[in-house]
């Protein structure tokens, strides 16, 4: 018994060695939502999908501080349009103390299939968090702080969807919320709620390239980027370092797509947001989705 409990606690050392370990800070100013009404918009009618038709690889990260857990049937929206970022009831992870579920999917298409795929992840509660989806040859991962995780082939799929069945008025690309929004069965009964997001956000970038590489198999070590840099494969870069109160949030990729505040959605001083340190951990749990098709 002695033997397996010293080979044990080598093995966990070994592997808290390896796993990394840094600290976050905000870049300076971070988007303030208050979780009750406020937002921030890119308008379809202006800017359209953020990724054009035939875009067959990207990324979309985010790093984010999340105040309040979801109610039972309701998802807290954190970004939205072709891909999807927020928060679920608890139910549907696996969480350790003062752990939050979220989820990520991405609307996707391909010659045979077309529909929505993605992973609800335990994240942390009152901490800045980072969270990734990348997209690459019909395979796709994501990375949820300090750990990435494998690939998920996708055999109908092979690119970004443009055809996303949802309702005119919320075709816009969001971040934080857009109003109540019920979805209900055949039956009439409430599936579930789109809600606000209650926290602050760093940054967002949306690129047109896989970033990083998943993890052939279960979940592998990943150091996510303190901060983004904009760079040729940028299509949209907010790090909301505008001026304290503004409500107009630059697009400093260059590419002129500015998010508009609503209902007192502002820039605050970041400095009093809570710093983060990640230290290894090896509970991650991912539970995937299906993709969903006309023709299966």
């Amino acid at each position: 018994m002695f033997i397996s409990f010293k080979f044990l606690l080598s093995v966990v050392l070994l592997f808290s060695l390896v796993m990394p370990v840094f600290s976050f800070e905000p870049s300076g100013g971070v988007l303030s939502l208050d979780g009750e009404d406020d937002y921030a918009i890119l308008p379809f009618a202006e800017h359209g999908h953020i990724f054009r038709e035939g875009t067959r690889a990207f990324t979309v990260e985010i790093w984010f501080y999340p105040k309040a857990e979801p109610k039972e049937i309701d998802k807290d929206l954190i970004l939205t349009q072709q891909v999807s970022i927020g928060l679920k009831a608890k139910d549907h992870c696996r969480l350790a103390k003062n752990q939050l579920c979220s989820y990520r999917h991405a609307y996707l298409s391909g010659d045979r299939g077309h529909g929505l795929a993605g992973a609800d992840i335990a994240i942390e509660k009152d901490q800045w968090n980072y969270i990734a989806i990348i997209f690459k040859n019909s395979t796709l991962c994501h990375a949820t702080n300090n750990q990435i995780g494998q690939g998920w082939k996708l055999a109908l799929v092979d690119r970004v969807s443009l055809h996303i069945n949802r309702p005119e008025r919320v075709q816009d690309f969001v971040v934080g919320g857009y109003g109540e929004d019920k979805f209900v069965a055949p039956n009439g009964a409430l599936l579930f709620q789109v809600s606000s997001f209650h926290g602050e956000i760093d940054a967002i970038r949306f690129s047109n390239i896989a970033r990083y590489n998943c993890a052939a198999q279960g979940h592998n070590p990943f150091e996510p980027p303190p901060r983004f840099v904009n760079d040729k494969h940028t299509l949209v870069l907010w790090d909301f370092n505008d001026k304290e109160g503004a409500t107009r949030f630059e697009d400093t990729s260059g590419n002129g797509k500015t998010l508009i505040g609503m209902n007192g959605a502002a820039v605050v001083n970041g400095d009093s947001v809570g710093n983060l340190e990640i230290r290894p951990n090896n509970s991650l749990t991912t539970t995937w989705g299906q993709v969903k098709s006309e023709s299966f």
